[in-house]
């Protein structure tokens, strides 16, 4: 199954910024391999949204200028293969997620009023708060997706989604 599209084209730098999401799914749907279950294309594109917004939101928050976030999509040897690198220090996707599990399961204090913030907001619980791994782990346990997240050595990190296309 091949993508379409010139060659060269399959790796792409976008601006750090939220604005630059309905550019990302351009992108991501030009890109895409014909013949792909739609299911499995749809969790894929869920999956690069909430990465790119946590690249932006988090990896890159600190960072002035923000550097680009670089995203690249590619079929390989029958699998479809997701990558979005970042500046950002590294990050323990494991320990988070396993942060996050034991903290839905001491979930006691469901019956008490959030606290708010500075604006009267209510903070959200922390496994509230990072729906997004909670996400890409279901992916993972659900779907069969293959995820992880690892430190460069010439600095930052890539997120790397993989699932086979048959």
């Amino acid at each position: 199954m091949a993508l379409p599209g010139p060659g060269g084209d399959r790796e792409r730098r976008f601006a750090s910024h939220l604005d630059a999401i309905p550019e990302l799914l351009d992108w991501f749907e030009h890109h895409q391999p014909t013949g792909i279950d739609p299911m499995l294309w749809i969790q894929a594109q869920t999956a690069l949204v909430e990465a790119f917004t946590n690249a932006v939101r988090h990896a890159h928050a600190a960072l002035v200028p923000p550097p680009e976030v670089v995203v690249s999509l590619e079929c390989i040897g029958g699998s479809l293969r997701l990558c979005i690198r970042d500046q950002g220090d590294p990050f323990d996707m494991e320990a988070a997620w396993s942060q996050s599990e034991q903290e839905q399961d001491s979930d006691d204090e469901a019956d008490d009023l959030p606290s708010l913030d500075n604006d009267g907001l209510p903070i959200l619980p922390v496994r509230d708060a990072h729906w997004g791994l909670i996400m890409l782990r279901k992916l993972q346990q659900d779907f069969g997706w293959t995820i992880r997240y690892d430190a460069l050595p010439e600095g930052g990190n890539v997120l790397v989604l993989e699932h086979s296309l048959s």
